[in-house]
């Protein structure tokens, strides 16, 4: 079953320990140029965990928290940026998949699709936007 993948590959804490084309993913999506400059400095820690047929995801990002409730297959609406996205997350070989749609159709915001994956001992995040991709690797600190 894919919650008892999930816990059993993604649950636990995690830190980041490095990134790659994460200025350029920041880029594509929109985000202004001071907190382009400055998100890359973070690493964030992400605590991922499943009661019953619920996921929660916590980023802390250290100067601001983000968390997110939800089941598999089922849209959610979340605020980021100053837009409200529709978000649902599918769990498709191996991977914990995050896709975001605006919901006002004159948006200029580029929702991503995020990827979360163990790839050996680290837990792979996968960032696209258009042909933009970002990988951040975070480590297991439980």
């Amino acid at each position: 079953m894919a919650l008892d993948e999930i816990k059993e590959s993604l649950a636990g804490k995690w830190k980041m320990d490095r990134s790659e084309n994460f200025e350029e993913f920041l880029k594509a999506v929109g985000v202004n140029l001071v907190l382009r400059k400055l998100a890359p400095l973070a690493k964030p820690t992400m605590t991922i965990s499943v009661e019953g047929e619920t996921i929660i995801s916590i980023t802390d990002m250290g100067i601001r928290k983000e968390e997110d409730t939800f089941k598999l297959g089922e849209p959610f609406e979340k605020e980021r940026e100053g837009e409200m996205l529709r978000i649902c997350a599918t769990w498709e070989d191996g991977k914990l998949k995050v896709t975001g749609q605006p919901l006002d159709p004159k948006s200029k915001m580029k929702a991503p699709t995020i990827y979360r994956e163990r790839v050996d001992d680290e837990m792979l995040l996968t960032m696209c936007v258009g042909d933009v991709v970002c990988k951040r690797y975070f480590k297991r600190l439980e």
